[in-house]
C-alpha cells in the first residue's frame, strides 16, 4: 500500500518540479524585456537591432523546437529536459556578460532560445507520460506557471 501512494505522489513532484523549471523560464523572458533600456544604453543599440534581437530568438525557438521534440521521442525525456534547462540557464548567465550586438543575439537569441526549445516539447511528453489518468490537469496546472 505504501508503495502505491509512494508511485502516485511521485507525478505531482515531477509536477512540481517541471512546474518550477517553466516559472524560471518565463520569469527569464520576462525579466529580459525589463533590463532592456539598460542592456540597449550600455550596448548602444538602436531600435532595429532591438527589434532582430526578438526576432532571431522567435526565429531560432520556431526552428528547433521540431528538433527538439525529435530528441523527446528519441532520448530520455528526462535527460532531455533536464539538459535543456542548464543549457539555458548558463547561456542566460552568459548572457549578462555580452559586449556587443553580435555576442547578445548568439547568447540570447541562439544559446538560450535554443535551449528553451528542447524543453517544451520534452517537458510536456514527461507530464503525460507520468499523469495518465489526470493529464489535463497536470497540464493545467502546469501552465500557471
Amino acid at each position: 500500500m505504501q508503495k502505491f501512494f509512494e508511485k502516485k505522489s511521485y507525478k505531482w513532484e515531477v509536477l512540481l518540479l517541471l512546474w518550477m523549471a517553466y516559472l524560471l523560464n518565463q520569469g527569464d523572458r520576462q525579466v529580459f524585456n525589463t533590463v532592456l533600456p539598460a542592456i540597449r544604453e550600455a550596448l548602444n543599440l538602436t531600435d532595429t537591432s532591438v527589434g532582430l534581437i526578438a526576432t532571431i530568438f522567435n526565429l531560432f525557438y520556431a526552428a528547433m523546437v521540431p528538433v527538439g521534440g525529435w530528441a523527446g521521442d528519441r532520448f530520455s525525456r528526462k535527460w532531455v529536459t533536464t539538459v535543456s534547462i542548464l543549457f539555458w540557464s548558463v547561456a542566460t548567465m552568459f548572457t549578462g556578460l555580452a559586449t556587443s550586438f553580435m555576442w547578445l543575439i548568439v547568447l540570447r537569441s541562439v544559446a538560450t532560445g535554443g535551449g528553451e526549445a528542447f524543453f517544451g516539447p520534452a517537458n510536456y511528453a514527461l507530464l503525460g507520460q507520468y499523469h495518465t489518468d489526470t493529464r489535463a490537469r497536470a497540464m493545467s496546472i502546469h501552465q500557471t506557471a
